[in-house]
């Protein structure tokens, strides 16, 4: 339930910040905004609440997700729960920063605002919008309506605009130049040359692959095989892993087949929507009988309702969270045989790429954290904007990103003089370089911005809430009734970053997002 303040304290205001790339987190708009915020909070004898100062970094208000997935989300959560007291005020620079979407969608995020007690106030004219005001006065309800409309064209026509340009890119592929930089990884793309060619050397590895797919080998012992034999994995992966071989047996590419897409935005939520298919457009690996062949005997074999997409719940609370403690990867739950009892398996010893192989009974971990966690939890650990090895890593990382800024802006001049295939390479490689550290800052300010701080009490009352209220009472085929493992492993990823299963001395580390552990011990008889 909301707070309200008391007549003896001042009101609080809170400062949203909205940008549409990240990028943009530097320079004078960041701190135009600040100023303006501060400057409005003591002219108003407001107190500018910094602790939980809501920043949209890096998500655009046109596609709506602010209002979704984004800080606007976080702040409304705040104010139901009582971190953000009714009566406050939340500060933006102007009406369209809050939101570009549909004016009808805007004007109703605007609304859901102050319908929770909260002002919203427009710092370039220093309007205040609160319920009562879009209510009855006609002229604060015309102008958000305005505003959210030419928000939404200007939007709406730089979007068509990006389009039109990335469509012609597409027309240009029927003319054999190629359409992107990226292609599947057994080829080789060269934009400068307009050529896209095989590398011999993981072509026949790709052959392979489909060949001993045919002679009825598995995924599982192709991949182990090519582990056994040294043979070095693509792009970031440590080994080969049975999902990789899937995907190469169904990518159409290696027919030559490209399927364009394009990114389609539906109420925030971003998808890619495949595009016609254009035939012939990369170099082919195997034949198309060859394809078509393997593609005949995957779906003879595929059981229906299985996999992703196929309806089967989730059944391990710590999916994509266990970690193995000697190499660091994944622990995947694994049951062999209908009778059998589920375990958790290193992925790099399941795929026979190294590590040392150890089952660790599923079920007793599941019953420890049922049974036990809820202790643990009740001391959430010191985190957050205190981490000074953080703070150190956010830091170096604008430093590395304004230098690689500055770098990216000579190259680019050096270009409008000389058109330099290194130039152009050099440019390439800055930019992959910028994407690199920004992602990584990105993720750094996340932690410290959003993890930290009240809301993770939220988080964790979450889980609590999740949890099995009766223990089993050690009875392992009560485990299997009455627990939303989906929705306590979505709260579980919402806290932590990961769970290493320490099967010598019996414990779960789990380590949380804003920095910290805790250790769950669970029973195994070894």
């Amino acid at each position: 339930m909301a707070t309200k303040h008391t007549p003896a304290s001042p009101r609080k205001a809170y400062s949203y910040l909205r940008f549409s790339t990240p990028e943009q987190r530097k320079g004078d708009s960041e701190r135009r905004q600040r100023q303006m915020a501060q400057a409005y909070a003591t002219k108003h004898g407001l107190t500018l609440d910094d602790g939980l100062t809501f920043h949209d970094l890096g998500v655009s208000a046109f596609r709506g997700q602010n209002a979704g997935a984004g800080r606007l989300a976080y702040f409304l959560e705040a104010v139901h729960t009582g971190l953000v007291p009714q009566g406050s005020v939340l500060l933006v620079e102007q009406l369209d920063r809050l939101s570009r979407v549909a004016p009808r969608k805007a004007v109703e995020a605007l609304g859901a605002i102050c319908d929770a007690g909260v002002s919203v106030v427009t710092l370039n004219d220093e309007r205040e919008y609160t319920s009562e005001s879009l209510d009855n006065n006609p002229t604060d309800l015309l102008i958000s309506v305005v505003t959210f409309m030419r928000a939404n064209e200007e939007s709406a026509t730089k979007s068509r605009r990006l389009k039109q340009a990335w469509e012609a890119k597409r027309e240009a592929a029927g003319s054999d130049k190629p359409l992107t930089g990226m292609a599947p990884a057994w080829l080789n793309v060269s934009l400068e040359a307009g050529t896209i060619e095989l590398n011999e050397d993981r072509a026949a590895i790709v052959r392979r692959i489909f060949d001993m797919t045919l002679a009825g080998v598995g995924q599982h012992l192709i991949a182990e095989t090519f582990n056994r034999e040294g043979i070095k994995p693509w792009g970031r992966a440590r080994f080969w892993q049975r999902s990789y071989i899937a995907k190469i047996l169904a990518n159409p590419a290696v027919v030559g087949t490209m399927t364009p897409h394009h990114m389609d935005y539906t109420s925030g939520v971003k998808s890619r929507k495949p595009l016609e298919a254009l035939e012939g457009y990369f170099p082919a690996v195997v034949s198309p009988e060859t394809f078509a062949d393997v593609q005949a005997l995957g779906a003879s074999k595929r059981a229906p309702g299985r996999g992703k997409g196929g309806g089967a719940p989730l059944s391990n609370v710590l999916a994509g969270m266990a970690k193995c403690p000697l190499c660091n990867s994944t622990m995947t739950r694994v049951q062999k045989g209908a009778r059998s009892r589920p375990s958790l398996v290193c992925v790099k010893a399941k795929a026979g790429a190294g590590c040392e192989y150890h089952s660790i009974p599923y079920a007793y971990i599941e019953m420890a954290i049922l049974e036990r966690l809820s202790e643990r939890l009740r001391d959430v650990p010191a985190g957050g904007p205190g981490n000074d090895d953080d703070e150190q890593a956010i830091l170096n990382l604008s430093e590395q990103q304004d230098a690689l800024r500055h770098k990216a802006r000579t190259l680019l001049d050096n270009l409008s003089f000389e058109r330099s295939p290194a130039l152009v390479a050099r440019l390439r490689e800055t930019e992959t370089e910028l994407e690199a550290v920004t992602a990584t800052l990105s993720a750094l300010l996340e932690r410290r911005e959003v993890t930290s701080g009240p809301l993770i009490g939220n988080r964790v009352g979450r889980v609590l809430d999740l949890l099995c209220p009766e223990p089993p009472e050690g009875r392992l085929a009560d485990l299997e009734d009455n627990i939303n493992r989906a929705a306590l492993n979505a709260a579980l990823r919402g806290i932590f970053t990961r769970a290493v299963i320490n099967w010598s001395n019996g414990t779960v580390e789990f380590e949380w997002t804003h920095g910290g552990t805790t250790e769950l011990p669970f029973m195994w008889a070894r």
